[in-house]
């Protein structure tokens, strides 16, 4: 079926059809395009991304520049809410799309698209500022075009009941509720967040050991302390029965046994503390490459 042109759109909008509350120029003529009428925006309404809150701006059309500006961030999504209300006859269907203007400020435009016979109401599109700049739309700026073409009416057609102004700003702020302020950065900032808890997990579970063990250290330290002072106390006890007038002689008549046992155990204490001092710095360097290597398993993953 055709589209209907500039002289048929403005005719059907003289007699009360397609388009209520039309844009008019300075003669008070309506504008129409050759082949098509932009709508303006008038509301817009969008989610506050640092409190939920649910905002919106209504065009007025008495008071035009009045708080008219509502700038998007990159990254974030309005519903815009057509000041013009559609009011199509059961024989013909209207197509809407975003005006050429928006994609070349990088603005991605979710149509409303096809708009079916008798259909009365005003229509709800999405803007997403995809670009690396903030822009700014305008109330009762013209951003969306809607096409005419008739279409063979099917028998017993009948018009769709009207939508008010009020049931669709209700409709676009329920949709703003469920949905993202800022469609990127809400669901990055979902994985940074997801992210960051496995690793403060991973860190949590690391200073646990970490306690752990320098606890057991600790724990070992005091086990071998109270060790050396029962053995202390030992010993003295020994020595206090011991019977050193004996010992004394016994040594004097043994010399060379003695020399040889002093120098046999001198020997062992030379041999066990160089091998000993070893072991003790390969554990050491053992733990720090453990340590290096769970921080370096730690770490984020940004990919």
């Amino acid at each position: 079926m055709p589209l209907l042109n500039k002289e048929d759109i403005a005719a059907r909008i003289a007699r009360n059809e397609l388009v209520l509350k039309p844009a008019k120029d300075e003669t008070g003529a309506v504008r129409v395009e050759p082949a098509s009428y932009d709508l303006r925006a008038g509301a817009v309404l969008w989610k506050e991304d640092s409190t939920g809150e649910i905002k919106q701006k209504v065009f007025d059309e008495v008071n035009p520049a009045q708080d008219s500006l509502v700038t998007l961030k990159p990254g974030q999504m309005v519903f815009v809410l057509t000041h013009e209300d559609l009011k199509l006859p059961v024989d013909v269907a209207g197509t809407v799309y975003s005006r050429n203007k928006l994609q070349k400020k990088n603005i991605l435009a979710l149509n409303a698209g096809h708009i079916d016979p008798g259909y009365q109401g005003p229509v709800i599109i999405r803007l997403i500022n995809l670009g690396a700049n903030p822009w700014s739309i305008s109330l009762g700026e013209a951003v969306f075009t809607v096409t005419f073409h008739t279409v063979m009416p099917s028998k017993n057609a009948k018009g769709h009941a009207a939508r008010s102004r009020d049931e669709m700003l209700e409709v676009a702020r329920n949709a703003a509720e469920n949905a993202f302020s800022n469609p990127f950065h809400d669901l990055y900032k979902t994985q940074i967040d997801e992210q960051l808890g496995r690793y403060y997990s991973q860190v949590e579970d690391r200073l646990r050991k970490s306690f752990s063990d320098e606890f057991f250290r600790k724990n070992q330290v005091s086990q071998f302390g109270f060790a050396f002072l029962i053995a202390i106390l030992t010993i003295m006890l020994l020595v206090t029965k011991l019977p050193w007038k004996e010992v004394w002689d016994y040594l004097k008549e043994n010399r060379l046994n003695v020399v040889l046992i002093i120098v046999v155990f001198g020997v062992l204490v030379g041999l066990i503390i160089p091998w000993a001092i070893r072991v003790w710095r390969a554990l050491k360097e053992r733990r720090r490459k453990k340590d290096v290597n769970e921080n370096s398993s730690g770490a984020i993953n940004t990919d």
